[in-house]
């Protein structure tokens, strides 16, 4: 196999007879390019062990690059919208590189760092959240566009729901039996930043509580649920199968949740959730770093999850 110290775009081109143009869709599978003049740059890149420069720009002076900070995959939200970033991305010729950080703060910085060090022409930033000014304004001085989802974060745009709001909005329509409700979120037994989005929903749910008339209890454990409360308002779908380990499947109590993860459609019962596209933020995350017009409220909805 031949081999060049730093093969580039360019290089390939030149052999190939064709323009960087053509190279630069066939390496990236973009359309608009003949499958027999494909394979032949396809064939080159791999007889000249051609690997792309990660921190590299191409000629629009873009690294064509877009960085993701995630939690992990474990929660199947993430997984969705990790899918939906990739999807919407790649449709106008970018690559999506994605990082974790375990809901860890030093993590989540060291992505960003490494994402702001390879210079990548966006960066998504699930974050963990913090108050602390000083990491606030590390994240303002950073030399790349970040815009905020999941959990917002001051002085970042923010793209996705109102939490608030659509906590409310679940909390209002969903159908419940007498008595006080429950609203099961451990995650409240930390403390959180001032706007992190569970804080949030939390206090959409007691403006709607308080305001319906209705006692409620905030439950962090699962032994303190109860199957003979109102309901269950879980802060996030993923709570709800904690429930059903709790309580069992055949529990009756109404039951809420929040995301609207696939997965709880297949229990053969009503949940209900809010509903929020995963696409449509993908799609305003890269309007905005094309410096289109985008909108950052993702519109949501309450639905009854039945099977």
């Amino acid at each position: 196999m031949k081999r060049f110290s730093s093969m580039t775009t360019t290089q390939i081109a030149r052999i190939c007879g064709v323009s960087q143009g053509t190279v630069d869709r066939a390496l990236h599978d973009r359309p608009g390019i003949n499958p027999e003049t494909k394979e032949r740059i396809l064939a080159v890149a791999r007889e000249y062990a051609y690997v792309p420069s990660v921190g590299g720009k191409q000629p629009t002076g873009k690294s064509m690059l877009i960085g993701v900070v995630l939690y992990d995959l474990y929660n199947e939200f993430f997984s969705k919208f990790a899918m939906s970033l990739t999807n919407v991305f790649q449709s106008v010729g970018y690559s999506v590189v994605f990082l974790f950080s375990n809901k860890e703060l030093a993590a989540e910085r060291s992505a960003v760092d490494y994402f702001n060090y390879i210079g990548v022409d966006g960066i998504v930033l699930f974050s963990v959240g913090s108050d602390d000014a000083e990491y606030l304004s590390y994240l303002r001085s950073v030399m790349r566009p970040i815009v905020a989802v999941g959990n917002r974060m001051d002085g970042l745009t923010y793209i996705g729901v109102d939490d608030a709001c659509a906590m409310y909005d679940l909390t209002v329509r969903m159908p419940m039996r007498d008595g006080a409700l429950q609203y099961f979120a451990p995650i409240l037994k930390k403390e959180l930043h001032s706007l992190n989005a569970q804080r949030l929903r939390f206090e959409g749910f007691r403006r709607a509580a308080e305001e319906c008339g209705r006692d409620w209890q905030l439950v962090t454990d699962e032994s303190d649920l109860d199957d003979a409360c109102a309901g269950i308002i879980c802060s996030t779908d993923h709570y709800v199968l904690r429930v059903f380990r709790q309580l069992g499947f055949s529990c009756e109590v109404p039951l809420a949740g929040f995301d609207h993860v696939p997965m709880l459609e297949h229990f053969g019962r009503t949940i209900f959730t809010v509903e929020y596209s995963t696409d449509q933020i993908a799609e305003a995350c890269m309007q905005y770093f094309l410096k289109r017009k985008f909108d950052p409220h993702i519109p949501h909805t309450v639905i009854g999850g039945e099977a």
